[in-house]
């Protein structure tokens, strides 16, 4: 398994780890150790593998939309066509949901929306009920984040928060986010939470204008100068806000993307935030969509992933949804 790893890197080396709360972690997709959720999470990659029986799933890891209102209107919301409608599912049934995928052995959950901060006091519940079996993270715009929310965060069990910064010049991000307030909000979550202890990453999606004009550089020292551990870079899809639209990254793109993964991620320039771009990976490792993690959405609807929102009856079927439907149209 350890092999596979590596060539899943392409002979990239691990040159950073952070050292937070008495564990130990190197990125935002794998549970902080020593901890039960490592424990779990690496279980199912041996049984995916194949090195264990597979009487359970291989799911370790849920996305989970608790909400769909949301103070922004983003130019890439892939929940454009639910944003802002009524909450339908109580805690009690998520509860009963996430239930069952944590006790087959999920140990990763990330909460979203939506904007998961809207329902903070039901946020908490969750992350209070299952701190003792997963890793938790929330991703979030950093809406209302005050200083006693990531206390409170932090004190109910959360690892980790992914917040959203589209642009490193605070006209565009909030232009980018349709408000004039969301680049602070940014700026003060990011200070709000590592100062409760929490792990912090930033989330950006990198648009074809946004890397054509060489803006990446920028955006990975404004990093860098808020003292941010991680960066995880994202693509754009053609869903949501986005469907039916040229955003796709070319080749080209990915690859300007690529390079600065290796530039920056090299053990010369540890004093910078480690890059992580996930889809850099797919040539060698296929997508995890419906294999690896599922989405649960706001209504209780699985599907495999925030993009492809193939329904799915039930989180056994083995079968990866995203690729089926690639094939078929």
């Amino acid at each position: 398994m350890i092999q596979k790893f590596m060539d899943h890197a392409e002979g990239q080396n691990l040159h950073r780890g952070f050292y937070l709360k008495g564990k130990y972690t190197w990125d935002m997709f794998n549970p902080h150790w020593p901890s039960k959720a490592f424990n779990r999470f690496y279980t199912t990659q041996l049984r995916e593998h194949g090195l264990l029986n597979q009487d359970q799933t291989n799911i370790r890891r849920l996305l989970i939309a608790i909400t769909k209102k949301c103070p922004l209107q983003c130019e890439h919301c892939s929940e454009w066509d639910t944003l802002n409608e009524k909450d339908q599912f109580t805690l009690d049934d998520f509860f009963k949901k996430i239930d069952g995928f944590v006790d087959d052995g999920v140990s990763q959950l990330v909460f979203s929306g939506g904007e998961p901060l809207i329902r903070f006091n039901d946020l908490v519940e969750m992350i209070q009920r299952y701190r003792n079996k997963c890793n938790q993270w929330v991703y979030t715009s950093g809406y209302q984040l005050t200083p006693e929310k990531a206390e409170r965060l932090a004190a109910a069990g959360l690892n980790g928060v992914a917040i959203s910064l589209d642009h490193h010049i605070e006209e565009f991000h909030n232009l980018f986010r349709g408000n004039q307030k969301s680049f602070q909000w940014v700026k003060d979550a990011v200070k709000n939470c590592k100062d409760a202890g929490l792990m912090v990453t930033i989330n950006s999606c990198l648009t074809k204008t946004y890397l054509n004009d060489n803006n990446t550089d920028h955006l990975i020292n404004l990093v860098k100068e808020w003292n941010v551990p991680i960066l995880n870079i994202l693509e754009p899809r053609a869903v949501g806000h986005y469907a039916n639209k040229d955003v796709e990254l070319s080749i080209r793109e990915q690859q300007m993307i690529e390079s600065k993964v290796r530039q920056y991620n090299n053990k010369k320039h540890l004093e910078y935030p480690l890059i992580s771009y996930p889809a850099m990976f797919r040539k060698n490792l296929p997508c995890g969509g419906g294999r690896s993690y599922l989405f649960l959405d706001y209504d209780g609807t699985l599907s495999p992933c925030p993009f492809c929102k193939t329904p799915i009856k039930n989180h056994l079927e083995l079968t990866n949804k995203c690729e089926i439907e690639a094939v078929l149209n």
